[in-house]
């Protein structure tokens, strides 16, 4: 049975879709796994990243997860091994689905399970807002991960946060679990170890040990639709996030 790992904020630009990338790309090249990624984000920077060399999206996307009368789920199959669900970029449907009845949002748990069996790891790139997808989401994962940007409201941010998928564990899947979050693009500055301090002393056991430095190449990877390791100068950024792979992969044992 697959692991489904969701990357979720409810602030946009935290580096959800990096993550969700750039871990599918580890997993599948440097580990071997099948996996799958279902890019929930309407802004589609997931989908854009994986298709950069690749041309159009086919197969089955995101929308169809919310309609009743899909038949069958056929992922896109990509040169780098990984399987995609993918949306367009800002695709006006996929916006348009925040404005379903909540009992839709229960149909992509159903799709997903029924093709589970194929994959190791399926990855959600979650919206940056709470609404029907992201519930969507957080009722078809098993484990939440939560990518931080720092700043003097990164506290509240993240307090807010895990409130909500306290009370989705609570309500319709008790089954969910919090990896913790993950530091991005931590620049070594005062303000930025004071915003950590306040973060380590708010949440200690949720806060990932590794840390991801702001470094240009992990745009460049995202930009180019490569793994972090075959961009140029792109080695310490490589050895950050394959550090905060392991040690993710340690915490779903």
């Amino acid at each position: 049975m697959a692991k489904r790992i969701a990357f979720a904020n409810q602030k946009g630009g935290v580096g959800k879709s990096t993550f969700c990338t750039q871990v599918a790309f580890f997993l599948a090249l440097k580990d071997k796994k099948r996996v799958l990624v279902v890019d929930m984000d309407a802004q589609g920077n997931s989908t854009s990243t994986l298709l950069r060399n690749e041309g159009e999206l086919t197969g089955t996307q995101t929308n169809e997860l919310f309609d009743p009368e899909t038949k069958e789920i056929r992922p896109m199959q990509l040169s780098s091994g990984i399987d995609l669900i993918g949306t367009h970029k800002n695709d006006r449907l996929s916006y348009e689905l925040e404005a379903v009845d909540l009992d839709r949002a229960g149909l992509p748990k159903h799709y997903i399970e029924s093709i589970e069996d194929q994959y190791d790891y399926i990855l959600f790139d979650c919206p940056p807002s709470l609404g029907r997808k992201l519930i969507s989401v957080l009722l078809a994962t098993e484990y939440v991960v939560c990518p931080v940007k720092l700043s003097g409201y990164a506290v509240d941010g993240l307090e807010g946060l895990f409130q909500t998928l306290f009370d989705i564990k609570k309500a319709y899947n008790p089954d969910l679990k919090i990896l913790g979050a993950i530091i991005n693009e931590y620049d070594r500055s005062s303000s930025h170890n004071e915003a950590l301090e306040m973060v380590r002393e708010t949440i200690p056991s949720l806060i990932f040990k590794n840390i991801v430095c702001h470094r240009s190449p992990i745009d460049a990877a995202s930009l180019k639709g490569e793994p972090i390791w075959r961009v140029r100068n792109g080695w310490r950024a490589a050895a950050e996030i394959k550090a905060v792979v392991n040690e993710l992969k340690r915490k779903l044992k």
